[in-house]
């Protein structure tokens, strides 16, 4: 029965064990896919850009030769300025995303670490109350003796007492003391 009962108490703690695991594996998997996501666009905006770009340096190239050579070369110049600026402004929303993403890894990395602690106080505290309950089963089987013990014979007591009370009860219907049926 005590083998039933320790792998019963030490099932919940499988489970939890296997819980947080199963937690741990899908937080991992789900970042895994959400940074795939995240390079897939960018390697799809990165691969637009370079056909847009292409689009118009031939546009750019069929102006230049409409135009003269100053105001072509003055127009690219501009349109070069402003892919400079874009691509700047890409760059800094890139890191502060990554610095976003970093921060939340810390924060992550930091609660790992107090579901660690958690977990190792849960084991302690378990293994603690596991041996306080077979302290506690055990003294509950010495005192579970030790009342049947006195119920048996706290009967034969109140079994002798009524039949020494059925006994005086006779002789003082006989009129009689104790001493004198001695003296009979």
């Amino acid at each position: 029965m005590n083998e039933i009962i320790e792998k019963l108490n030490s099932e919940p703690l499988l489970m939890l064990s296997g819980a947080i695991g199963v937690v741990l594996v899908l937080f991992v998997v789900l970042t895994v896919v959400l940074a795939n996501m995240r390079i897939r666009t960018y390697k799809n905006r990165f691969h637009n850009t370079q056909l847009d770009n292409e689009a118009k340096e031939k546009k750019i190239t069929a102006l230049q030769e409409e135009i003269q050579a100053l105001q072509g070369l003055n127009e690219r110049n501009k349109h070069e300025l402003e892919q400079f600026d874009a691509v700047k402004l890409r760059l800094q929303e890139t890191e502060l995303s990554l610095k976003e993403t970093q921060d939340k890894l810390a924060k992550l990395e930091k609660l790992q670490g107090q579901t660690q602690t958690k977990l190792e106080n849960s084991e302690q505290m378990y293994t603690t109350l596991k041996e306080e309950y077979g302290s506690a089963k055990e003294r509950l089987e010495l005192l579970s003796e030790e009342n049947n013990k006195l119920r048996v014979s706290n009967a034969r007591l109140l079994i002798k007492l009524d039949t020494e009370e059925r006994f005086a009860s006779q002789l003082q219907q006989r009129g009689g003391s104790p001493d004198r049926k001695g003296e009979s």
